[in-house]
């Protein structure tokens, strides 16, 4: 056998072997990524989801017709205790760990509004056309808004981010 048809078929075995092992690598990362954006995905979806079922817990008790003690600490427990386990301050911590910055930082205000609105709701009796309650509800909703379409754009493929902006 001639060294050179050695030499062809090692250089050749460690070309197949270099390049199976980078191809590994590079499913891995992106078998990686898929995993931390589900994460993401399943964090974002809490927390949009506890915070309307929160807000419309507490719209349930405060417009019933109750003495205002018993309506305050309904309201207070609408928006605390949330049936499946999954409140809006814990599942806000979550976000703090799984979100990047800028959507941990928009989400944090909109849990804030959703408070000013339980504590509207828990100290008066008003109604849902109120001047009071609309103004205090409808940033809450669109902040909603505006944080769901930063969740949606931190979701999407990279390819995809980037073709968005040329």
């Amino acid at each position: 056998m001639e060294w050179g048809t050695l030499a062809v078929a090692a250089l050749g075995a460690v070309f197949g072997v270099g390049a199976t092992v980078v191809a590994d690598v590079f499913r891995s990362r992106r078998e990686q990524n898929q995993q931390w954006t589900d994460t993401k995905r399943a964090v974002y979806v809490r927390f949009l989801m506890s915070l309307a079922q929160a807000h419309s817990r507490m719209v349930v008790v405060a417009f019933r017709e109750q003495p205002d003690a018993v309506r305050r600490q309904a309201v207070h427990d609408a928006f605390h205790n949330d049936p499946q386990q999954s409140d809006a301050k814990s599942v806000l911590r979550e976000l703090a760990i799984s979100a990047p910055d800028h959507i941990y930082r928009a989400a944090q205000p909109v849990y804030d509004q959703l408070r000013l609105a339980r504590d509207l709701l828990a100290e008066q009796p008003v109604g849902v056309e109120s001047a009071e309650y609309q103004q205090v509800i409808r940033p809450f909703f669109t902040s909603l808004e505006a944080l769901q379409q930063l969740m949606r754009d931190d979701l999407k493929p990279t390819t995809s981010r980037r073709a968005g902006r040329t």
